[in-house]
């Protein structure tokens, strides 16, 4: 479900406006966030100065922590079991490796449209009690306006749109 944020970049995106995709299969739980960079920390080329990697270093490690942008039903007994992030000016020590020829080759197809792509994997004990996703994601991220949403699971498929006053994404 993680999709490349070089792939990403390369289709149409609109600043402000971000992409969420919920999928739920048994005890499984896959979420997957997609924003321009520019609506996470206000640009999205190659950071140019230590301003601009702090800024980046910084949304990455919130990224990382789910807890704090994303909030499921207790009783549905979720625990986080990954998380990957890809953009294609990643800070952090883990993307260090990343950064061969092939990578090389997808950061020079970014003609300044790049994303950053977050995908959380959860195991969940109780998935019958998964019925809403909340999100802080408008808190962390001022810049977005808008996420649109989409969710499959075995109980059915539907999409919201989300805004800074509408946060809650019903999973049935």
């Amino acid at each position: 479900m993680l999709c490349s944020a070089a792939g990403r970049a390369q289709q149409a995106h609109e600043h402000g406006v971000a992409e969420l995709h919920v999928a739920a299969d048994a005890d499984e739980l896959v979420i997957e966030f997609a924003s321009p960079l520019e609506s996470l920390v206000g640009f999205e080329h190659e950071p140019r100065n230590e301003a601009q990697r702090a800024a980046l270093a910084a949304a990455e490690a919130r990224l990382r922590d789910f807890d704090s942008l994303f909030s499921l039903p207790v009783a549905a007994g979720c625990v986080l079991r990954g998380v990957a992030l890809d953009s294609p000016w990643l800070q952090g020590a883990a993307h260090a490796h990343l950064h061969d020829a092939a990578h090389a080759h997808a950061r020079d197809h970014v003609d300044g449209h790049a994303e950053l792509v977050a995908g959380y994997t959860l195991r969940c004990e109780e998935p019958a009690a998964l019925d809403a996703l909340g999100l802080s994601l408008f808190e962390a991220f001022p810049r977005l306006r808008e996420i649109r949403a989409e969710r499959v699971s075995a109980q059915g498929q539907g999409a919201a749109t989300l805004r800074p006053q509408a946060t809650v994404l019903p999973l049935r």
